[in-house]
């Protein structure tokens, strides 16, 4: 049992809600269940121990193991470091063996119902706990594989050791429990919260987090093979169950009507960006992680505003050409940026941003290109200048070019730069960074989205093509797409669905879990070269041209080992009965 707990609530709201409690510091194991207060006060250090893999997290590498960085959608701008920046991704960087967590909902459970509270109260506190208990399990099978099933809160009493060291559980075990849990919290939690409540899991957030394990499960079944006796992997006969159940825990939200896509302006750009800027309560936010200064933040805008507007550090992520260009045009044509025109020769803009012009509007919230607004200037990204056919670059961002008024500098104020901090690919990152004013370290607020219902609609269509069921597919996809403002498709497949998710849900730590889940980042990534997109100023009529080239990294590569993480050393060494991944 407990003897103290130390209550600290990360999660946080601008209101005086449950999640925005200060510290308890220590109470005692009988002040817990003695009162509401204590409870809850317990039920906000399961909250907080919630691996939810927002803004703070970066695997086991400080700075440099930011999920976006190890996919194909992302470089990592800084020089320094040897983790991120290396051709063969790392391997085992994003474990999290929540086993202490697990213990404490599991004492929880076992607690509940003997507390002083009202029955309706252990109710939906027993919910919230069960949801939260899943959430751990779930963050650990997508690691792992199949993990042991621990539903007592284990205790060492000097001669039972051999009962603590416990089997890994098959992996379709570990998600079958998974979704009887998410159905036992499902019955017992609300369907709407107050407004000091509304951070809290709701039974909504429950069919979420079921929608999502269980594409992942559906995933494992089609995808992954089956290795070390179903430790590892599912029987592709189980596949089609899981679609089925994704599907449905989908549909249950949509049928609900309790969300829908946040449409709020005309402007279909700022109206994505929107979506992630606010406190996280609009209409399309099931369950989000919230922040507020100057207590429970996160230095996201600190570590990402472009070079010339940091306060210090910035630049960090450099979104790749690759991405830009997964960015179809409005009107569905394939998003390839035309900087040629049809005989090969470069394409001259007078003003460099019109490259851009009638991209998918989701891309201008995402990223920020070359000369770009942004916090009353433009993001300046010039690779050099050309006079006269002969190419001038300049080895840092001070160097002039000219004479008099006319002199400017050869590099633009937010490079690109091979050898210093500026982007790596001629962009910067948009989405979540507040483009109107500097914020310094540690007093970002913008909340981070858990769940939102795009997810639940890309879920439901990717769970209804893979059954074969192609039309409601198509009608999922075509929400998504009319909300961003882009042409319908007619028909979608497997491809577009994936598509669609790429660049729907870019930079919400998604990509990494789903090259995983389906097997295919040993294809995206084998010795790919990222790319970077580099402008260039005529001199003769001040017009602009752009190439696509090799940016200044190593191609990538990602190996078969990526698609577990180790268990962790401790566990084998300590537990004859603890089974270790392969290729560990």
């Amino acid at each position: 049992m407990i003897s103290c707990l130390v209550l600290l609530g990360i999660f946080h709201s601008c209101d005086d809600d449950f999640l925005d409690r200060q510290p308890l510091n220590i109470i005692s194991e009988s002040d817990v269940w003695n009162s509401l207060t204590g409870v809850e006060a317990y039920l906000v250090t399961l909250y907080n121990n919630m691996q939810t893999e927002d803004f703070n997290y970066n695997g086991i590498i400080d700075y440099q193991g930011y999920l976006p960085f190890v996919t194909d959608i992302c470089l990592r701008a800084k020089t320094w470091g040897t983790v991120s920046n290396v051709s063969i991704m790392p391997s085992n960087a994003y474990g999290w063996w929540g086993y202490g967590q697990v213990r404490q909902a599991n004492l929880f459970l076992e607690n509940i119902d003997d507390a002083s509270i009202s029955q309706d109260q252990k109710v939906i506190l027993r919910g919230e706990a069960r949801f939260i208990r899943a959430f751990y399990y779930f963050s650990m099978v997508k690691r792992y594989g199949g993990v042991p099933i621990i539903e007592d809160a284990q205790q060492f009493t000097g001669d039972n050791l051999a009962e603590l060291q416990v089997s890994r559980n098959k992996e379709q075990e570990v998600y079958d429990w998974i979704a009887s849990e998410l159905d036992l919290a499902i019955a017992d939690l609300p369907a709407t919260r107050g407004s000091d409540d509304k951070f809290r899991a709701t039974k909504w957030a429950a069919y979420a987090l079921k929608s999502r394990a269980m594409l992942y499960a559906a995933s494992s079944a089609r995808y992954a093979g089956v290795q070390l006796n179903g430790l590892i992997g599912i029987p592709s006969s189980e596949a089609e169950r899981y679609y089925t159940a994704a599907k449905n825990a989908s549909k249950a939200i949509m049928d609900s009507e309790q969300y829908t896509l946040f449409d709020e302006s005309d402007d279909k750009a700022q109206n994505f960006y929107d979506l992630f800027m606010g406190d996280g309560t609009n209409s399309e936010m099931i369950f989000v992680k919230a922040f507020k200064a100057p207590d429970k933040t996160h230095s996201f805008d600190f570590f990402n505003t472009p070079h010339s507007f940091r306060i210090d550090w910035g630049s960090g992520y450099n979104p790749t050409v690759d991405l830009v260009q997964d960015y179809e045009y409005i009107d569905g044509s394939e998003g390839t940026l035309r900087v040629n025109d049809a005989n090969g020769n470069p394409i001259k803009y007078q003003n460099p941003a019109d490259l851009f012009e009638g991209k998918d509007p989701r891309f201008f919230a995402t990223v920020l290109y070359p000369f770009a607004p942004y916090q009353g200037g433009i993001v300046e990204v010039r690779a050099g200048i050309i006079d006269n056919g002969q190419t001038i670059t300049a080895g840092n961002l001070t160097d002039l070019y000219g004479q008099g008024s006319e002199a400017v500098t050869i590099m633009g104020k937010d490079g690109p730069s091979a050898n210093s901090d500026p982007t790596k690919t001629g962009f910067y990152l948009h989405k979540f960074i507040n483009d109107s004013q500097q914020v310094p370290d540690g007093r970002s607020e913008t909340p981070w989205p858990i769940f939102r219902y795009a997810e639940v609609l890309l879920n439901y269509a990717e769970a209804t093509v893979e059954l074969g069921e192609n039309g409601l597919a198509l009608d999922a996809i075509n929400r998504i797409r009319t909300r961003a403002g882009i042409a319908s498709l007619e028909n979608v497949d497997r491809d577009k669905i994936r598509h669609e998710r790429k660049v729907e849900l870019a930079f919400e730590n998604h990509r990494f879990w789903d090259l995983r889940r389906w097997r295919n980042g040993t294809e995206i990534l084998n010795n790919t070269q990222p790319l970077a997109l580099n402008p260039y100023l005529i001199w003769e009529d001040k017009t602009y041209i752009f190439s696509i080239d090799n940016a200044p990294r190593q191609p990538r590569t990602w190996t078969e080992q990526m698609y577990w993480e180790a268990i962790p050393g401790n566990e084998i060494s300590t537990n004859p009965n603890m089974i270790q991944n392969p290729l560990y």
